[in-house]
């Protein structure tokens, strides 16, 4: 009769139960819903607060150092998106003092926030259509501040809305500013339902 070494059958037990260890993980995992973190709402946008360092993927959208943002905005046509939001009351942007950007921006306060009302997401689509039908094949560029979500939501909405041609600055103002250009003073673009322009060039 065969003789079963007992250091054997404890390996053969122990590969057996690690096995059956990942292969129940794996199947739990599989019947659990994706896990939204407390950071991201449902849709997948980040929520406050948003000037914290930026760690996610953006799968669509070409992410772009400072030294590459200098090369796109030295070979035009380029569209450059500044999302920095502006407080909104009553159908008027309220502004106490110049927006500095980097210049040839446009500026779409609150586009970049988690969610959108219908009439900022018309806001939003309305000057991407715009800026397609002007220049149709050109890079659109979002960017805000360093570290600062809100141009990372801009441009993951544009991606989830169909367009192409996305890129993202994360190191946005600063990133420009910290490589010795100036900036430029810009008001906001107004949407349809502003009741009416609360800033001056």
């Amino acid at each position: 009769m065969a003789t079963i070494d007992p250091a054997h059958s404890v390996r053969r037990c122990c590969i057996g139960g690690i096995w059956m260890s990942g292969l129940l993980s794996v199947l739990a995992g599989a019947e659990q819903p994706p896990d939204h973190s407390a950071s991201f709402n449902q849709e997948g946008y980040r929520l406050p607060p948003f000037r914290t360092p930026v760690t996610a993927a953006l799968p669509g959208v070409t992410v772009l150092d400072d030294y590459a943002f200098q090369n796109l905005v030295e070979a035009p046509p380029v569209i450059l998106v500044d999302v920095n939001s502006l407080p909104w009351r009553n159908g008027l942007f309220l502004q106490d003092s110049p927006h500095l950007t980097i210049p040839d921006s446009v500026w779409l306060p609150n586009v970049g926030a988690p969610t959108l009302e219908d009439e900022w997401v018309d806001y939003f689509t309305d000057a991407l259509d715009a800026f397609r039908d002007y220049v149709e094949a050109a890079p659109l560029v979002f960017f805000c501040r360093a570290d600062c979500w809100l141009s990372w939501n801009a441009a993951r909405r544009a991606e989830a809305m169909g367009y192409e041609g996305l890129y993202w600055y994360p190191n946005g103002v600063d990133g420009w500013q910290a490589s010795g250009h100036s900036l430029a003073a810009v008001c906001p673009q107004l949407p349809a339902h502003a009741e009416r322009a609360t800033c001056e060039p």
